[in-house]
């Protein structure tokens, strides 16, 4: 395995400004079922340590290797191979649980940020996923967990195809990579330790009293509000007109007879393609630092 696709706990540290070393606490793994799991399976454990949630503490668990990847609508979510990216970002929430589910907004942000400092410029497509031309390069996946004295958790899991040359027949067509699209290879604990500082400071902004501005700015960054755009909602296809993004993320969409409904994620997906077919300007919103 090439060295710059295996994970190294110090090298990742040694990486990190220290104010945020201080923060996080690591743990690197060769090959797991999934690292989403891998954190549940850590708060039910003996292994658990409250102590580690003091306020703003991160727990990130990164895979070389998963087998039991999972995106939205349990989609799997294939990052077997070393060359990508898995890992999973649990903490403990002390803002209204009711605000956490958007919290998939901020580690979007996050991942977009990232990429733009290793010069590859991203688009977040709504709700949670990263596209570079049209195709995937990055899924992000949100939970809710309880442990075993029933107090909330929350774990955000990224899937990130980094280093990948090539993908199989079934994803070919949808899947990038940062390879694929710039012809070079990262490190992968340099791109993960830029990652952590992004995360850290969007969730902290997030948690804190900025989550407006962030919502905001995740909104402005999909840029779909007065868009045309072909979807399909409950498994129909539909053109609509993206009247509004919600701030719990849904979509306010108006039909061609006039009438007005509100779309969740978990049972609408959108043709980002279209949006060039019905749209003259570009549907990339320009980033608005807060």
């Amino acid at each position: 395995m090439e060295e710059y696709n295996v994970f190294d706990r110090e090298i990742i540290n040694n990486e990190l400004d220290n104010k945020i070393m201080n923060k996080v606490f690591i743990k690197v793994y060769e090959s797991i079922d999934s690292t989403n799991n891998q954190a549940k399976k850590y708060i039910k454990s003996s292994a658990f340590n409250v102590e580690l949630f003091n306020k703003n503490k991160l727990i990130i668990f990164a895979a070389d290797s998963q087998i039991e990847g999972r995106g939205r609508r349990g989609h799997n979510w294939l990052s077997s191979d070393p060359a990508s990216i898995a890992v999973s970002f649990l903490f403990r929430p002390e803002a209204n649980v009711d605000e956490i589910p958007q919290i998939t907004a901020a580690a979007a942000l996050a991942v977009k940020d990232t990429f733009n400092f290793f010069d590859l410029k991203t688009v977040v497509k709504w709700p949670n996923d990263i596209l570079v031309n049209n195709k995937k390069i990055c899924g992000i996946l949100s939970e809710l967990v309880l442990n075993k004295k029933e107090e909330i958790f929350v774990i955000v899991g990224c899937g990130i195809n980094l280093n990948n040359d090539y993908f199989n027949s079934e994803i070919k067509e949808i899947a990038t990579s940062y390879y694929l699209q710039k012809a070079k290879k990262i490190n992968k604990n340099l791109f993960l330790a830029r990652l952590i500082e992004k995360i850290n400071f969007y969730f902290d902004n997030y948690l804190a009293e900025k989550r407006d501005q962030i919502i905001n700015q995740w909104k402005e960054t999909l840029n779909l509000t007065g868009k045309k755009v072909d979807l399909r909602h409950n498994g129909k296809k539909e053109t609509v007109l993206i009247k509004a993004i919600m701030d719990n993320g849904d979509l306010l969409v108006e039909f061609p007879d006039g009438r007005q409904k509100k779309l969740q994620s978990s049972n609408t997906s959108l043709n980002y393609q279209s949006l060039d077919k019905y749209n003259d300007c570009s549907w990339e919103g320009e980033k608005n630092e807060f």
